[in-house]
């Protein structure tokens, strides 16, 4: 199961393979996935957040292969490989299932008591 930690591993190497080219064209893209990174480093919900761009990014396989066709062209085997990667489980993030948790009525009261000082 992918999660944030997988993503995230995965961008600190597109950073670092990107950036190894010594290129400007490669040092665009680095900064490119630099700031992506943070970004998701600075989320409260890293986790919702992947799945958010997971979507955006690898919808479905039709999208992942386009981009990767795109990707070829664009740039050298190893910061395509590591694009790849990442992408990857960009597109298995995306069609994994949402796992939702139902809270019990106790949950629930507790909660409102709680946070919300609410007796219901």
């Amino acid at each position: 199961m992918v999660d944030h930690k997988n993503i995230e591993s995965a961008l600190v190497k597109v950073i670092k393979v990107a950036y190894s080219q010594g290129t400007k064209k490669y040092d665009k893209l680095g900064v490119l996935y630099v700031n992506y990174l943070k970004t998701l480093q600075r989320k409260r919900d890293p986790e919702d957040h992947v799945r958010y761009v997971a979507k955006q990014r690898s919808p479905n396989e039709e999208t992942y292969n386009e981009r990767m066709a795109d990707f070829k062209d664009w740039y050298n085997e190893e910061v395509y490989a590591s694009l790849e990667n990442l992408y990857k489980l960009y597109l298995e993030l995306a069609n994994q299932e949402e796992v939702i948790e139902k809270r019990s009525k106790e949950e629930v009261d507790d909660i409102l008591q709680k946070i919300h000082g609410l007796e219901i």
